[in-house]
């Protein structure tokens, strides 16, 4: 056995004991032994009560609620909260960005040849099935928050936007390096009816002859090889990585999720399928509920993006209103007096005195007087263009429809899942919510979100399911995640926590001090890194501090008007609204403190990007100003015309 001199020992000591600690802090991660003691994994409140162990990043088994846990491990206690594997987006073209296909690869052509009348050989405009997005995928830590707040642990990371765009990743949401945050590198191929930049194709019927030129040429491509190989006459194959990534779609190895929204386009794709030969998705698909029989027919699945644009009012609203409070005034009993009880007899109303005509009393005022505010209102109304209630009503059923198209593709028994498209797991869930206030099952929405998710995207054996041997990927919430007020209280990913604190909807307990009115309206300004932005703000208080009110911001887009509400307490106002942006939805916050009349605060808005906090102040338009008439009084009592 070899030894060290005595005085070499502490030395060798030291350098061994770096090492250690270097490879200790090079190495990945590894996710600590978890218990999720007391939790339920169904939604009835008398639900069997369990333990999840979590260990290595899978979930090692599911216990009874009484059974002994294994040591070592960091218990959670559930507290009766359900357990539900994490969601899955479908959908989201976030984490990257789709680049544009290079047009020409082949040769450019002599200027002194003839003009041709072809395409060019190798016109790949909107092609590019070989890019991959797990290569270019690297979702940031504030970027992936809102996934994660919502309960989405794994996102379909997809191109978009080309004939054929390429290939997506299964991505899973928590904060890692983007090597390992990749589930599976390439799951779909994507395509659409889009293709960027000047030139051919430009058109619908380009497109369909660019696709079909790329399929016939990845077939003979694929000849050529099969002949090269064998030593067979032909032509060289040239390198075309576009080509080599159509084998796997024509062979159906891969399927292509095409993007479409109108029955028209579905009906297209459908055609150009079975003509081209590849196995066919359809992702938007917000009118896939008129095609609904072909597509349960052909087991063609659907990732509804939930893109319903702006909702109309409804026209019929108050008819309905009034139709609903006369039912309600009919189902309760008439008052009738008890048997026997006496009849009060009609007193004699006794005679009011007639005033003089030159008397007027203290409130009369004529019929057709009104106060010069009511004058404008009417005035500005009666200019304002309103469309014929037919047209609205139309506007109102397709909007209707739109929404409604995961409820029918249900009863048809049509397979498909959600996917937040160009948002965010958040505005995605609360979309959700909304379906399910309107009629789709719970179970079946959850569904699209876990398990039929998960199926869909081919992890299975990963995602979706709480049972042993699954992907400890999952969320423990204060309620079913359909309703409004349910809450991620912890969310696991490869066996990685996210705590998240609980707490009550941020509406401030108390009143406002005396003296303290948000009332009337508001000059104010936002600064940010983005620059200056002035807003108005309208706001209406109740003595108990309740606001409500309008926020109009001017911007590069022009204006817009947000309707607010929040509270006042003490001199603090807290105000919250939310608007749509690009088929998307932004939510924004104001915290401001009051101080006479004037406010200073901040401001935050969330939305796809992330979030963004400005500073915020303000002045209150004095009252003299906001009412034309009594301006006008002023003018006159100091002498000015």
């Amino acid at each position: 056995m070899l030894r060290l001199p005595a005085d070499l020992m502490p030395a060798a000591l030291a350098s061994a004991l770096f090492a250690l600690t270097a490879a200790a802090q090079n190495a990945a991660p590894r996710p600590q032994l978890h218990v999720l003691h007391d939790v339920r994994l169904a939604d009835a409140s008398d639900a069997p009560r369990h333990a999840l162990v979590l260990r290595d990043g899978r979930i090692e088994s599911v216990l009874d609620v009484a059974a002994e846990l294994p040591a070592g491990a960091r218990v959670i206690d559930g507290r009766g909260m359900l357990a539900l594997p994490a969601f899955v987006d479908a959908f989201t073209q976030a984490g990257f960005e789709t680049p544009t296909p290079v047009a020409q690869q082949d040769a450019p052509p002599s200027e002194a040849s003839a003009v041709y009348i072809d395409m060019r050989v190798a016109n790949r405009k909107g092609i590019q099935p070989s890019f991959r997005a797990a290569e270019a995928f690297n979702l940031a830590k504030e970027k992936s928050a809102p996934w994660r707040e919502a309960g989405f642990g794994a996102l379909l990371a997809a191109p978009a936007g080309q004939l054929l765009a390429g290939t997506s990743a299964l991505c899973v949401t928590r904060d890692a390096a983007a090597r390992d945050s990749i589930l599976r590198a390439d799951v779909f191929a994507h395509a659409a009816f889009r293709a960027a930049g000047p030139g051919y194709p430009s058109t619908l019927i380009g497109y369909h002859a660019q696709l079909r030129q790329f399929f016939l040429d990845a077939a003979h491509h694929a000849e050529l090889e099969q002949r090269f190989e064998q030593g067979r006459p032909g032509p060289r194959p040239a390198y075309d990585a576009e080509l080599a990534a159509a084998r796997s779609l024509v062979r159906k190895e891969r399927r292509v999720m095409c993007e479409a929204d109108s029955a028209q386009d579905i009906q297209r794709w459908i055609k150009l399928a079975d003509e081209l030969g590849f196995e066919l998705g359809i992702v938007g698909g917000r009118e896939a509920w008129k095609v609904a029989a072909q597509l349960k027919a052909r087991d063609i699945p659907v990732v509804l993006t939930l893109q319903w644009g702006d909702e109309p009012k409804d026209p019929k609203k108050q008819d309905k209103q009034r139709k609903k409070d006369a039912d309600e005034a009919q189902e309760q009993p008439p008052q009738s007096k008890p048997e026997g009880a006496p009849i009060a007899e009609a007193k004699p109303q006794a005679s009011k005195p007639e005033s003089s005509p030159d008397e007027k009393k203290p409130d009369e005022k004529k019929p057709d007087e009104k106060k010069p505010d009511e004058k404008q209102a009417d005035e500005k109304k009666h200019w304002e263009y309103e469309e014929p209630l037919a047209v609205r009503e139309a506007k109102r059923a397709r909007w209707v429809e739109g929404r409604d198209c995961a409820l029918r593709l249900h009863e048809a028994g049509v397979p498909f899942a959600f996917g937040s498209g160009g948002g965010h797991g958040g505005e995605l869930l609360k979309k959700v919510r909304t379906l399910v206030e309107h009629g789709l099952p719970k179970d079946a929405a959850l569904a699209a979100l876990t398990s039929r998710a998960a199926q869909l995207v081919g992890a299975v054996r990963h995602l979706g399911a709480l049972e042993a041997g699954a992907d400890a990927t999952l969320a423990l919430w204060t309620d079913v995640p359909t309703k409004k007020d349910a809450k991620v209280a912890w969310l696991f990913i490869d066996g990685f926590p996210h705590e998240y604190e609980l707490k009550a909807e941020e509406k401030l307990a108390g009143k406002p001090d005396e003296g303290v009115d948000a009332s009337g309206v508001w000059d104010c300004e936002t600064k940010s890194d983005q620059g200056a932005q002035k807003a108005t703000l309208t706001l209406q208080m109740t003595p108990e501090g309740e606001v409500t009110g309008t926020l109009v911001t001017s911007g590069q887009r022009g204006e817009r008007t947000v309707d607010v509400k929040g509270t006042v307490v003490g001199k603090t106002l807290v105000l919250e609204g939310s608007y749509t942006m690009r088929d998307t939805e932004v939510t924004t916050k104001w915290k401001v403190e009051l101080d006479g009349g004037t406010l200073r605060g901040s401001a935050t808005a969330r939305g796809p990007w992330g979030e963004t906090t400005s500073e915020v102040s303000g002045e209150r338009k004095p009252k003299w100003l906001e009412d034309e008439a009594a301006y006008e009084n002023e003018e006159a009592c100091c002498g000015h015309k």
